[in-house]
């Protein structure tokens, strides 16, 4: 017994005391990796969150666009001009129409003075450019070309 006690002893205690040093610096190190690992997930996860929320104010403002395009016409007489406003104090959107003319035969002479549309016809073409810009400054832009009954004059 006293054999195994005197190998055990001196060896033993000179093993741990010089592990426990080292122990401690190891803690060190994986702290300071620990640390920057984190930093650098919750970079991450602040440029996901700034990335989604511009992602999210673009689908809105599209929709916005969609919505504005599919309305005119409807709830207001197509006409050549500019229009802007506000949706919610978020959002700003503006609205130009241009009267085209679709046909091969120039308006001069068929009699009609420019700017106008054809007499007869019964059907006006526009040009409608919706553009909405959020508050961020993301812009959805839409374009299409409607037709409409002529107004008389």
């Amino acid at each position: 017994m006293s054999r195994t006690a005197s190998i055990q002893g001196p060896d033993f205690s000179a093993r741990h005391h010089g592990e426990r040093g080292f122990a401690l610096l190891e803690i060190l190190v994986a702290f300071v990796i620990l640390a920057l690992g984190l930093g650098a997930i919750s970079a991450g996860v602040a440029v996901a969150m700034r990335s989604d929320g511009r992602t999210q104010a673009s689908r809105v403002a599209l929709r916005l666009a969609q919505s504005r395009l599919e309305a005119a016409g409807i709830s207001e007489a197509l006409g050549p001009g500019h229009r802007e406003g506000r949706i919610a104090n978020n959002y700003k959107w503006q609205e130009t129409i241009t009267a085209v003319r679709i046909g091969a035969e120039p308006p001069e002479l068929r009699g009609v003075k420019p700017n106008q549309t054809a007499a007869g016809s019964g059907i006006a073409s526009f040009w409608v450019e919706i553009a909405v810009q959020a508050a961020d400054g993301t812009v959805a832009k839409l374009a299409a070309l409607k037709l409409a009954s002529e107004t008389k004059q």
